[in-house]
């Protein structure tokens, strides 16, 4: 999703990039094998490299604690050893699954962890693995948006269950500092000119419960009230999450000299790509 969003902004701008994926890329390979990554990136020459890739899925990570760590983990350490010999600069896309317990509370880069399950940890690893090379940006964020195959976002998970005027249960106290992908793009975009390293929070200046950002998005897309049920994030079983992500973004603003999108903002950007992807659907 976030790759997609980050061809899209550079391509724009005229910036030659390169991907890589299994399929649909400039290089199709598995990221895990290390040869083949090294080969590429020894042809390539990049000046930058910016991993997004990642087992995002909780459950699977829980499941396959093994699977998670060498993409998570270790691939980050593997990408910046590539970048100190290539002498390129590694920017590494983290998360804000580090907190809980704290309401709509915010959280500076130098906040507390709490390391609540393997997406957590590995993800954390991962950061660590990153930042052994000196040259290195770490992102954490929250991204929403839409990706238009596979599995849902939770974007596109929303939107269709408003669409199909279905019932949803909605967290209220389940809290982050969501960011559209375009906005992540188009920041991080100005992020690079400045050529920062360590860690920075790149989110919404707002923090909104789960419940609030689908309310606001029903609104400014369909103009109306979803059906829902108001629920709790502590009574969903299985693996344990943090429900308390708001990030400060106070470091990022004064780098950039502006202020992060807050709530409204990014309702907007997402209301944005719905109808010029469904422009694009129709044509």
């Amino acid at each position: 999703m976030l790759g997609q969003s980050i061809r899209r902004q550079f391509t724009a701008e005229g910036v030659g990039l390169y991907g890589v994926d299994r399929v649909h890329a400039e290089y199709c390979f598995d990221l895990l094998d290390d040869d083949r990554l090294e080969q590429c990136m020894r042809e390539v020459k990049p000046d930058i490299v910016i991993n997004t890739a990642a087992i995002v899925s909780l459950d699977m990570c829980e499941n396959a604690p093994g699977s998670a760590y060498q993409l998570n983990a270790r691939l980050p350490g593997v990408l910046a050893n590539l970048c100190r010999c290539l002498d390129c600069y590694l920017v590494h896309i983290s998360t804000d699954q580090y907190y809980s317990g704290d309401g709509d509370s915010v959280h500076s880069e130098t906040a507390p962890l709490q390391l609540v399950n393997e997406y957590a940890r590995t993800k954390y690893a991962g950061e660590q693995m990153a930042l052994t090379y000196k040259d290195c940006l770490v992102l954490r964020t929250n991204i929403v948006g839409f990706r238009g195959s596979g599995q849902k976002t939770f974007v596109e998970w929303a939107v269709s269950e408003i669409e199909n005027q279905k019932t949803m249960t909605l967290f209220s106290d389940f809290y982050t500092s969501s960011i559209h992908t375009m906005d992540f793009s188009r920041i991080l975009s100005d992020m690079l000119r400045q050529h920062p390293t360590g860690i920075y929070n790149l989110a919404s200046s707002e923090v909104s419960s789960k419940k609030d950002l689908i309310l606001g998005l029903s609104r400014e897309i369909f103009g109306k009230e979803p059906s829902y049920e108001s629920g709790s994030v502590q009574n969903i079983k299985g693996t344990p999450r943090g429900n308390s992500l708001g990030l400060d973004t106070g470091k990022i603003e004064k780098l950039l000299g502006y202020r992060m999108p807050d709530r409204k903002e990014t309702l907007n950007s997402i209301k944005k790509e719905y109808f010029e992807r469904r422009k694009r659907d129709e044509v």
